[in-house]
Parts: structure tokens; C-alpha cells; sequence
């Protein structure tokens, strides 16, 4: 009873500001009125960045987003106006304006989907309800994640929701023996290849094959292996459109090769991903490429990534024990930061990172507090006897 107490208290405490931003924010986020604003929004695109070159007014990635998924209803081929992402994102922004008249509504809806998903693995990972909440607490009150709320629509806070799923139902099918879970998998990650950059979900299907490479589950990777046509066909199908105008699906290929060199294009320097995580130096790529901050940064990035780093190299000197899950964590951390090295460095792309560096450094607190004579309640604690043994032996050394 005392637990669930304590659960509550500090469940309360951690989505108290969440809570208080959905409040201000709900009119704009329930309001029914887009097909007012339409004409607009269309106004503002056709005199913007996006099509002028001469005086153009500059508008919002999020009053694009907004008017590109409006445009997507009348039936364009959305390679006429999207070049620069996969147009499922776009399509699920359409579908909120289909329902509710409101493009933000279906992404803040997956954005709060998403703590749950990050709630799920914290869980699986800590396996103490009370702590779990602790690393989901502390992304959901970070600028980064807030401001995702005030900002909608925008594809990183869709496509957040399929990334933490798509990782939470490989963890739950490593578990079991349902294989259909497993095909789910590949799914989801048809969905976060559809949505934005197509690399991070490549990163992600990487991340899971590997892991099941290094653990010699040939069984799990061939059921990997023969459904990732799930994702083509996920991809291809999100492109309909493009394929009725008469376009092949060699060409939807080709067109992912055009995103990403697009993506590219803006690469600056390998590795300044890390200074702006660490530092807070974000090498920009225009104009004179000046290094710049970010004032959403926070210290607690590179405390997370130090304590997920003693907690990685502890295991890897088997000075601590960890679980198949965690493993799969460290492997999807180094696969992300991998794509982000070699890449546009951006904050914006720090969520589908952020929560994991969470969960593994607050599971290496509660590790560590293993090593203190009275641990708090609910740490595991079935090693300390041992512990004290040792130490009891390196003092009778010493003396």
C-alpha cells in the first residue's frame, strides 16, 4: 500500500507541468477550426520562403506542416510540395483534420502516447514502478519535450510515439515466443521509415538485428529478416498518390535517394553531434557556420550520458550485470548516436535518444546505491552481502 502511495505522489509530481501546459494550450490543441484557417495558411505558402525568391515572408516549420497536410486532402501528388521528408507524417496530420478539424490533435495525442511507451520500458528495464517514473518524470519536464506542445504539428513529435513502440513491442517479443508481436516490429518501423527520415528507421531495424545477431537468436532475425518487406510495402504505400500520377516504384526508391542527399547537404563537421549534446555547441550550417547554443540544452544531457557510459563500461568489465533489455538499449544508443554523428546535428532530433540515456543512468544510480550499507527501499539489494564480504576481505588485506 505504502508503494503505491509513493508511485502516485511522485507520478503526480512528475506530470504536474505537463499537465499545466496541455491546460494552457487545450484550446488550441481541441479547437475546430482549420478549415477556417485553410485559405490562410494557403496565402501565407504561396508568399513565403517556400515558393518566392523575392521579399518572401518567412513562415514556421509548423504553418507549412500545417498547410502541406491540408493540400495533401485535395489529392496532390505530395512530392510536388514535400521533398524533404517521407509523406506519411503529413497524411496522419491530415487525418487529425479529417476528425477534428484540427491538425495539432492527433500529434499531441501520440506525444502523450509516447510517455507511456517510455513509462513500458523504463519499467522493463528498472523493474521498480516508483524509480521508473524517475527517468520518465525527468524527460517530460525537459524544454525539449514541452515544447513539442506548443509548436505542433511537427513529424519528430509523430514519429517519436512508432520509435519508443517500435522498441518496446522488439523488447516485449524478445520475451516471448509470439512472432506476430515480432512482425509488428517491422510494422512500426515501416511507419517511422514513412514519416520523416527514412536512415533513422534503417538505424532502428540495424539495432535490432544485431542485437539478435549477437545474441544467436537465427530464428527471431529470420522472421526479422523475411518481414522487413513490410517496410517497403508501408513506404510504397504511403506514396499511393505518386504511384497514380504513374510513377514506379523504382522511382519512390529514387526519391528517398534525393532525401537523403537533401539531408546531407546540411552535414557540417562528423561528430559535432557529441559537442552539442555535451556542450552545448551546435555547429550550424549556414551561412559562416558559426557554433552556436541552444537554450533548450540542459546539464543533465551529459550527466545521463556519463552515467549510461560508467554503467556501459562497467558491464563491459562485468563489474555489474545487465539484462538482455539493457543491452538492447546501449546497442539502440549507439546505433542513433552513430546516424547523428555522421550527420545534421539538431536538438530537434534529440528525443528518440534522450529517454534511453534516462532509463540506463538512472538504472546505474540504483546499481551503484547497491554499494552503499543502507540502500533505499527498493533498490536490489540480494547482492550485498557479497559486497560487504569483499570489502571485508580488502580490509584484512590492508591490515
Amino acid at each position: 500500500m505504502t508503494k503505491k502511495i509513493l508511485f502516485w505522489i511522485v507520478f503526480l509530481i512528475a506530470i504536474t507541468q505537463l499537465t499545466v501546459i496541455l491546460f494552457q494550450h487545450r484550446e488550441e490543441l481541441t479547437k475546430r477550426d482549420y478549415s477556417i484557417r485553410y485559405n490562410s495558411l494557403k496565402s501565407l505558402y504561396y508568399a513565403s520562403q517556400y515558393v518566392r525568391k523575392n521579399n518572401p515572408i518567412i513562415i514556421t516549420d509548423e504553418a507549412f506542416e500545417a498547410f502541406a497536410s491540408g493540400v495533401f486532402l485535395t489529392g496532390l501528388n505530395p512530392i510536388y510540395i514535400v521533398h524533404d521528408h517521407t509523406p506519411l507524417g503529413r497524411y496522419i496530420i491530415a487525418l487529425s483534420i479529417i476528425i477534428f478539424d484540427n491538425e495539432k490533435t492527433i500529434p499531441a495525442f501520440l506525444l502523450i502516447i509516447s510517455v507511456i511507451g517510455i513509462f513500458l520500458i523504463s519499467c522493463m528495464i528498472i523493474k521498480n514502478q516508483v524509480f521508473a517514473v524517475i527517468p520518465v518524470g525527468i524527460l517530460i519536464n525537459e524544454p525539449l519535450f514541452l515544447t513539442k506542445f506548443t509548436v505542433l504539428p511537427l513529424g519528430e513529435a509523430i514519429q517519436l510515439s512508432f520509435i519508443i513502440f517500435a522498441i518496446y513491442l522488439f523488447l516485449l517479443s524478445w520475451k516471448t515466443k509470439h512472432w506476430p508481436i515480432f512482425l509488428s516490429v517491422n510494422i512500426l518501423i515501416g511507419a517511422v521509415v514513412s514519416i520523416r527520415y527514412f536512415i533513422l528507421g534503417v538505424a532502428l531495424w540495424g539495432a535490432c538485428a544485431l542485437f539478435l545477431l549477437i545474441k544467436r537468436n537465427y530464428n527471431k532475425l529470420l522472421v526479422l529478416v523475411f518481414s522487413s518487406p513490410l517496410i517497403l510495402i508501408i513506404l510504397f504505400a504511403s506514396y499511393t498518390k505518386t504511384i497514380l500520377d504513374g510513377y514506379t516504384l523504382r522511382q519512390i526508391l529514387g526519391i528517398q535517394k534525393y532525401i537523403f542527399a537533401y539531408h546531407q547537404s546540411a552535414f557540417v563537421l562528423p561528430f559535432s553531434f557529441w559537442d552539442l549534446l555535451l556542450f552545448n555547441r551546435w555547429h550550424t550550417w549556414w551561412g559562416t557556420n558559426a557554433i552556436s547554443s541552444d537554450p533548450q540544452w540542459q546539464i543533465l544531457w551529459p550527466v545521463s550520458v556519463l552515467l549510461a557510459a560508467v554503467g556501459g563500461v562497467l558491464a563491459v568489465f562485468k563489474k555489474l550485470q545487465v539484462s538482455d533489455e539493457e543491452a538492447f538499449l546501449y546497442l539502440w544508443i549507439i546505433a542513433y548516436s552513430a546516424m547523428l554523428s555522421f550527420g545534421y546535428s539538431s536538438t530537434r532530433y534529440f528525443l528518440p535518444l534522450l529517454p534511453f540515456l534516462y532509463i540506463l543512468g538512472c538504472k546505474c544510480v540504483i546499481r551503484l546505491l547497491q554499494f552503499f550499507p543502507n540502500p533505499p527501499a527498493g533498490v536490489n539489494i540480494k547482492n550485498r552481502s557479497e559486497i560487504h564480504r569483499k570489502k571485508a576481505r580488502r580490509c584484512q588485506l590492508l591490515t
